[in-house]
């Protein structure tokens, strides 16, 4: 009964998004973002994340790690223009008072040959 409990007050989300080919001057999260790049191979892979919190209903936590993501493009590869086989993770989780929304870019910088 204390597990049903606690699976009340505390929920949890994730969403997943992949792509092939990322164009960074051009991203919207949740908009098709189909790009064509160069000919290229993957090179090395880079990570970044942000999270952020939300207690009661002071701000949006979801809004500011949406609103984070083209800082994380710009960040990723940062000398290059398309990203490889880039991976989008939004996780979501809440309590009655604390909320936490986290966001994470994974993409591999293009090689030109």
């Amino acid at each position: 009964m204390k597990y049903l409990l606690l699976l009340v007050l505390i929920s949890c989300a994730t969403k997943y998004e992949t792509f092939n080919v990322i164009d960074k001057r051009n991203f919207e999260l949740g908009k098709n973002n189909e790009a064509m790049a160069p000919r290229a191979v993957r090179g090395k892979k880079e990570t970044k994340s942000f999270c952020a919190g939300q207690f009661l209903f002071f701000q949006n936590a979801k809004n500011i790690t949406d609103k984070s993501v083209p800082a994380l493009m710009s960040r990723t590869c940062p000398e290059k223009v398309f990203l490889m086989d880039g991976k989008i993770t939004e996780t979501w989780w809440t309590t009655i008072i604390y909320s936490r929304s986290c966001i994470k870019v994974e993409a591999y910088c293009p090689r030109t040959y």
